[in-house]
């Protein structure tokens, strides 16, 4: 098909407001100055001319202020724009869900948080691992009695089981195909989850087949034969290594998940249904919208978040003054 000439002439003609301005001011300018250097240099007071070459020059510097101003409304608006485009694109698919649903579920998507997220658990699997180090020195160090070993063994049992206490996850349809919000946030917990829950399991399996009777035989036998419970502690350091990089996935997952919960910078809230939702920790700025009667009452509760200029963040008890969001 055939370009559109017309089209064409339209995309060529100068007719953006912010260059049509520039461009009237520039003429503008020359115009003044040549109408000055034409009657040689500024007037007299005493030439009636006096009056257009002050309007002239007035309206010269009203037009450039004008200008100016506009064009860095419109850079600090465009730098705005850009910045707000890349929050969105680093808060993951779960943030893109329309913002009155993230906000409606709110409640309930923080507690499957806490519920997949208890404690650190990459944390403690980093502990797991030093145990395991601890009892392989205790292995070889004759100067720590062997019955510590046997105690060594069982604060790793107790430490994993602490760590094994996960939800079942709730696995409908719904979670496949993403239809529902709660369900697709159960899926982002539940898939690293799952994985950690796996290795785990392995790993306690591995401490009582054959680290916890490598450790009794040492006891039986004496330091002689160290060689049984230093293969298997490393084979637990190598799951537990595994392990972590699983727990980090979760990390990562729960992010995602608070991020969607709390970010809502930009977010369009008119038609949400606030009257039951806890705000406390929601972050927001100048172009977040609120529904009319909300607006004053959130300022009123919200200060600087800390994290970036113009980001607001809603505490526990309100403020005494209103606090703008470009503040």
């Amino acid at each position: 098909m055939g370009s559109d000439p017309r089209a064409a002439e339209r995309n060529d003609r100068p007719d953006n407001l912010d260059t049509l301005l520039s461009t009237v001011h520039h003429r503008l300018g020359i115009a003044v100055v040549d109408r000055l250097n034409a009657h040689g240099g500024p007037p007299e007071l005493r030439t009636p001319d006096l009056a257009l070459d002050r309007l002239l020059a007035a309206t010269h510097r009203a037009t450039g202020t004008a200008v100016s101003r506009r064009m860095s409304r419109d850079a600090s608006a465009a730098q705005r724009d850009s910045a707000l485009q890349a929050r969105l694109g680093a808060r993951g698919p779960l943030a893109r869900r329309p913002a009155t649903i993230r906000v409606k579920y709110r409640e309930e998507t923080l507690r499957l948080v806490r519920n997949y997220w208890p404690v650190d658990l990459a944390e403690a699997v980093r502990t797991a691992v030093r145990i395991v180090q601890d009892l392989c020195e205790l292995a070889v160090d004759s100067a720590q009695p062997l019955s510590r070993a046997d105690t060594a063994v069982e604060q790793l049992r107790q430490h994993l089981e602490g760590m094994s206490l996960r939800p079942a996850p709730h696995r409908s349809q719904a979670a496949v195909t993403g239809l529902d919000y709660l369900d697709a946030v159960e899926s982002a917990l539940a898939d690293p989850a799952e994985r950690l829950a796996d290795e785990l399991h392995s790993i306690r399996e591995l401490v009582d087949e054959e680290l916890a009777p490598s450790v009794a035989a040492l006891v039986t036998t004496g330091r002689a034969y160290p060689f049984g419970v230093e293969v298997v502690a490393q084979d637990l350091i190598d799951d537990l290594a595994q392990s972590c990089e699983y727990a980090d996935a979760l990390v990562k997952a729960v992010a995602e998940v608070e991020r969607a919960s709390n970010d809502f910078v930009g977010a369009d809230l008119t038609n949400a249904k606030l009257d039951d939702v806890p705000l406390e920790g929601i972050l927001w700025d100048a172009t977040t919208l609120w529904p009319g009667r909300w607006e004053t009452r959130v300022r009123r509760a919200s200060l600087p978040s800390g994290e970036e200029h113009g980001v607001l963040v809603v505490a526990a008890e309100g403020c005494d003054s209103v606090i703008h969001a470009d503040a």
